[in-house]
């Protein structure tokens, strides 16, 4: 039964990896900003700013668009799968994930109306489900060429808290990678290979260091951003 098991997980493992793989291989469609681009641009509020955040929104929301009608097909053929609750189930997740995406899509297309109003000089109101977007949420990471052009260039209020935003989001990755290790050692510790525990031991020490220079990094720019105002 364990081997079985192993086996399901591990095939369950590989296509998640494949379908993450595929995704970052594909090419970024035009227009479409990365999560520190979009939280730059917000807080600038330059001419010329909401005109490009309006393009980011509308190719996300038609990526969601894609995600859809993807789900949506997958709902259907599942439905066909021989092994009827397995089918059935995922089935109704696919549909669940379809409907998701749709509404993110709709809020997208709302965010980048309000975003060209705003290009046009027309006062509009935010609609209510877009702080999320406008915070970077399904914008692709940035790359190490875009973080390192980024890090050349930093010297307005609005990059340095990009740059903030971005090692506090690392300072939080580290910080649960961290508590992570803690917990795998825990669970190595009485048995027969304790001496696996030292190996996490010295993980959360390096995770815990990461997650300081990080969160020191975040309070740099931080005050870099408040001296440029």
């Amino acid at each position: 039964m364990r081997t079985v098991h192993f086996r399901s997980l591990s095939i369950a493992a590989i296509a998640v990896l494949t379908f993450a793989g595929s995704v970052t291989a594909q090419e970024k469609p035009s227009g479409l900003l990365n999560t520190l681009e979009v939280q730059q641009l917000v807080k600038r509020a330059e001419p010329g700013d909401n005109a490009r955040l309006a393009t980011h929104f509308t190719a996300l929301a038609e990526r969601y668009t894609a995600e859809a009608k993807r789900h949506t097909s997958m709902a259907q053929s599942f439905v066909g799968n021989p092994t009827r609750n397995f089918g059935t189930g995922t089935s109704t997740h696919c549909k669940q994930l379809a409907n998701l995406n749709t509404q993110s899509a709709t809020e997208l297309r709302e965010l980048a109306s309000y975003h060209q109003e705003l290009e046009s000089g027309t006062t509009a109101t935010p609609p209510a489900a877009g702080a999320r977007f406008e915070g970077g949420a399904g914008a692709p990471a940035p790359t190490d060429q875009e973080l390192n052009a980024m890090a050349a260039k930093a010297s307005t209020p609005a990059d340095h808290r990009a740059l903030e935003e971005y090692f506090l989001m690392l300072a939080k990755r580290y910080t649960a990678e961290a508590t992570e290790h803690a917990t795998t050692a825990n669970i190595y510790r009485g048995t027969r290979i304790a001496q696996a525990a030292v190996y996490f031991d010295n993980l959360v020490r390096l995770s815990k260091d990461a997650a300081k220079e990080a969160t020191a990094a975040a309070e740099m720019h931080k005050q870099l951003a408040s001296v440029g105002r």
